[in-house]
Parts: structure tokens; sequence; C-alpha cells
């Protein structure tokens, strides 16, 4: 499961890899304004939140490639 979320309002892009996102998680910012929420027991990426996202779109997809960032319409 992967749901993306696109705040264009806040340049924001919310990526969800689960059902329970924000059951016993944490997030931590991995790169400038990119944060990877796991699962505390287990270790498990959950998610991601971008701020910033088209100035930091490339930096995620490079970091993280097997994951699809694409917020649903033509990225400029």
């Amino acid at each position: 499961m992967q749901v993306n979320k696109y705040d264009a309002d806040h340049d924001v892009l919310h990526v969800f890899l689960s059902d329970h996102y924000w059951k016993n998680s944490s997030s931590d910012e991995e790169a400038k304004n990119i944060y990877v929420t796991r699962d505390d027991d287990t270790d498990e990426l959950l998610g991601f939140v971008i701020l910033d996202y088209k100035e930091n779109a490339e930096i995620v997809k490079k970091m993280y490639p097997q994951y699809d960032f694409s917020i649903g319409y033509k990225e400029q």
C-alpha cells in the first residue's frame, strides 16, 4: 500500500506506506526537510513527509528509489 497526498498550498508531500502509519512510530529528519517515519519496534519504514517538495523531490527520489514520490500530476 502506498498513498501520496500532496499539499500544494504548503508544498508538502505526505507518503503513507502502511495503514498503521501513526501507531507506535516516530519520525527522524534523514536529510534537510525530509522526514522518515518508522515503526518503533520493528524499524519498518511507514512513510515520509517531504517539506518544500519541489525543491527536495530529486534528493528523496535518489535516497529512496524504490518508492513512488509522484504528486499525481505533471511535476514542474
